[in-house]
């Protein structure tokens, strides 16, 4: 569904195509086709690896050897030849996928795509890449409802803590947060959170934000520490506002977030283990549109006065500058990594 000459319905087709991806979550079956101009787009729910389009494109990490989800199920299909290949143009990816050979599948060609949270630049990028290479036909998985590419392999569990390797640029980007603001003290280790359940109502909730806000920037990366008896409750069912208070509701009485790790390594907040050990998440939290809080809320003011179902999506200490973010819903938080440290 790339013709010639169709960069102009390029903004059209991801409009479209992010509506679409987001009914799959609600879905179970579904085929519709859509006419944009002369371009066919079809929405189907089934094995993306029996699809005969001209080109499959398939999510991948920055190394294209992921072993979990969509990426490894097309690759299992494809074959060795299509890994072999991949192995090969690792390193050649400047604009962010590479291209093989369909391998065993019934396409000529995949496009392996880096994920990225921007679904619209993910798509428009294959979409120019088709136009480029006259490609008639591409067929797209259900981008962003997957789980994150760098994921290992969940073995049927529900939950699994990965211990990342200090060489990883996973772990590398973590530390550097870190560090920013916290040059003193040692990390032990950085664990990834792998929990299925969480991951789903986050990607929920963050649909609904993106709806909302007019797919705004709403999401970042802040830091919360925590004590050692809280980590099963975190690791297992994520932050819980019950718990507002403990330390400071100064805010409000909601989960508290801070920009800086500085901030949350405070005895106060990461307090040390009987061993000395403290700890501290990187979270995702979906901060959308934010106010000044107050001592003693519940939930974040409305944005106006008259219509009390309108309400802000958090509550920060200084809306310039904020250095805390309050959030009155458990599931709009994430917690990413988990950070040990002395």
């Amino acid at each position: 569904f790339v013709p010639p000459n169709a960069l102009a319905f390029l903004n059209s087709i991801c409009r479209n195509l992010k509506e679409e991806f987001l009914l799959l979550r609600a879905c179970s079956s579904l085929s519709n086709a859509r006419q944009i101009g002369s371009i066919t787009l079809q929405v189907i729910s089934g094995d993306i690896t029996k699809e005969d389009t001209e080109v499959i494109v398939n999510i991948s990490n920055p190394t294209f050897n992921a072993t979990t989800g969509v990426f490894k199920a097309i690759m299992n299909a494809a074959g060795s030849q299509v890994e072999e290949e991949c192995a090969q143009y690792a390193g050649q990816s400047q604009k962010g996928f590479i291209t093989t050979q369909g391998g065993k599948l019934l396409c000529s060609k995949i496009i392996h795509l880096v994920h990225s949270n921007n679904v619209k630049s993910q798509v428009s990028k294959v979409l120019n890449e088709c136009e480029l290479k006259m490609y008639k036909s591409v067929a797209f998985p259900a981008i962003g409802t997957e789980f994150p590419a760098q994921w290992e392999d969940m073995e049927n569990e529900h939950i699994k803590l990965v211990n990342l390797n200090t060489s990883c640029q996973e772990y590398v980007d973590v530390q550097n947060k870190f560090k920013k603001t916290c040059h003193s003290f040692v990390i032990e280790k950085i664990e990834r959170i792998q929990n299925l359940f969480l991951w789903q109502t986050y990607q929920i909730k963050k649909t609904s934000l993106c709806t909302k806000n007019k797919n705004q920037d709403i999401e970042k990366l802040l830091f919360h520490g925590t004590s050692a008896s809280s980590l099963t409750t975190i690791n297992c069912s994520g932050f819980n506002r019950g718990f507002a208070g403990k330390n400071a509701a100064v805010i409000g009485n909601g989960t508290y977030f801070a920009v800086d790790a500085s901030y949350s390594a405070q005895d106060t907040y990461a307090i040390p283990d009987m061993n000395g050990r403290k700890y501290m998440y990187l979270a995702r939290v979906l901060t959308g549109q934010y106010c000044v809080g107050r001592q003693g809320l519940i939930t974040p003011p409305p944005k106006n006065p008259a219509d009390p179902t309108d309400l802000y999506d958090s509550v920060v200490d200084d809306v310039t500058n904020p250095t805390m973010f309050v959030i009155f819903n458990d599931i709009q938080a994430y917690p990413q990594y988990l950070i040990t440290f002395t």
